[in-house]
C-alpha cells in the first residue's frame, strides 16, 4: 500500500497536463477515501473544478463520488449527499451501472448512520440491482452485506444472519480481507445483541484482525469501538473502557468523526454504569458538541431548500 501511494503521488507530482492531473487526482482519491479523508476530500475538490474545466463527465461524476464517501466519513452528511447525488446522476446520464451501485451504496450507508433504514434500504436494493446488471459480484456482496446491516438494526437478525454469510462465503472464496471484515463485524453485532457475548467478542476480534490486514483505517476504528462495547454489555467494564478510549485516540489521530461520535456516546454511558457521573458527563458534552457543526450544515441546507421553493412561488406569482 505505502508503495503504491508513493507511486500514485508521483505520478500527479509528475503529471504534465490538466487532463494527465485529473486522472492523477482520481487515482490517488480512490486510495486515500479509505485512508486519509480530510486529503481524499481535499484532492476531489480540485478534481471537481478541473473536470469541470475540461468538461470531462466521467471525471466529474468520479469526483463528486469520492468526494462524498470522504465527507461521509468526517461526518459531514449533508453535503456528502450532495455529492453522492451528483455523481450518481452523472453516472446514470453515462449509462455507467457499476458507478451507479457505488453512489447507491454511499447513499444507503448514509441513510443507515442517520437512522433512516427505510430509505437505506432502498438504497441498497437499487444499488445491488445495478451491480448485478452491471456484473460486479464484489459490489453485489458488499450491498448484500449492508442490506444485512439494515435487517440487524430493525431486528430482522435472521435474515440479517443469512445475509451476513452469503457475502462472507463470496468473500472467502476471493481472498477479500476487508469484505470479510465488515460482514463478521455484522455477524458479531447480531451475537452481541442476543446476548452471545463470547461468541460476538470472538468474533469482533477476527473482523478488527482482518481490517488491519486490509490496512483500512474506518474498519480498524469501528471494531476497536465495538469490542469496547461488547465488553461493557459483558460486564467488563474497566478492559471496556481502555478500549473505547484507545478507539477514541485512534478515530481522532485520522480525523474519523463519524466513528468519534458514536465512541463518545458510548463512552458517556459505560462511565454513568460506572458511576464516573462527572467523567460520563465530560464525554456527552464532547459528544453534543461534536454534533453541533453538522447539525448546522443541516439547517443551513433545510434554510437554502425553504428559500428555493420560496424563489419558485415567487416566479410563478409574477407570471
Amino acid at each position: 500500500m505505502t508503495d503504491n501511494l508513493r507511486e500514485l503521488e508521483l505520478k500527479l507530482e509528475q503529471s504534465s497536463n490538466d487532463v494527465e492531473r485529473l486522472n492523477a487526482l482520481l487515482d490517488l482519491g480512490d486510495v486515500l477515501v479509505n485512508t486519509d479523508f480530510v486529503e481524499g476530500w481535499k484532492l476531489s475538490s480540485e478534481a471537481i473544478e478541473l473536470a469541470t474545466k475540461l468538461n470531462n463527465r466521467k471525471g466529474l461524476a468520479h469526483a463528486h463520488e469520492i468526494n462524498g464517501n470522504s465527507l461521509w466519513k468526517l461526518a459531514e452528511f449533508t453535503t456528502a449527499m450532495e455529492n453522492l447525488e451528483i455523481a450518481l446522476d452523472k453516472y446514470l446520464g453515462l449509462g455507467d451501472l457499476y458507478g451507479v451501485s457505488r453512489c447507491y451504496c454511499g447513499l444507503g450507508v448514509i441513510a443507515g448512520s442517520l437512522e433512516q433504514y427505510a430509505p437505506a434500504l432502498d438504497y441498497f436494493e437499487e444499488g445491488l440491482s445495478a451491480a448485478r446488471r452491471s456484473d460486479r459480484p464484489q459490489m453485489a456482496a458488499t450491498i448484500t452485506g449492508n442490506i444485512g446491516h439494515v435487517y440487524f438494526k430493525t431486528g430482522r437478525y435472521k435474515e440479517a444472519m443469512e445475509r451476513f454469510q452469503h457475502g462472507l462465503d463470496f468473500y472467502k472464496e476471493t481472498g477479500n480481507h476487508l469484505g470479510s471484515g465488515n460482514l463478521l463485524s455484522g455477524m458479531a453485532g447480531v451475537k452481541v445483541y442476543l446476548g452471545d457475548y463470547d461468541e460476538g467478542i470472538e468474533l469482533t476480534r477476527r473482523a478488527l484482525a482482518l481490517h488491519k490486514k486490509a490496512k483500512h483505517q474506518r474498519g480498524i476504528g469501528v471494531n476497536m469501538m465495538n469490542l469496547g462495547i461488547a465488553l461493557h454489555k459483558k460486564g467488563k467494564l474497566e478492559t471496556a473502557k481502555a478500549e473505547l478510549k484507545s478507539a477514541l485516540n485512534y478515530a481522532r489521530s485520522i480525523d474519523l468523526k463519524m466513528t468519534e461520535h458514536d465512541i463518545l456516546k458510548n463512552l458517556s454511558e459505560l462511565c454513568s454504569d460506572m458511576g464516573l457521573e462527572q467523567e460520563a458527563n465530560e464525554y456527552l458534552r464532547a459528544y453534543i458538541d461534536s454534533q453541533k457543526e453538522e447539525k448546522k450544515l443541516a439547517v443551513a441546507r433545510k434554510a437554502e431548500q425553504f428559500h428555493q421553493r420560496q424563489n419558485i412561488r415567487n416566479a410563478r406569482s409574477l407570471k
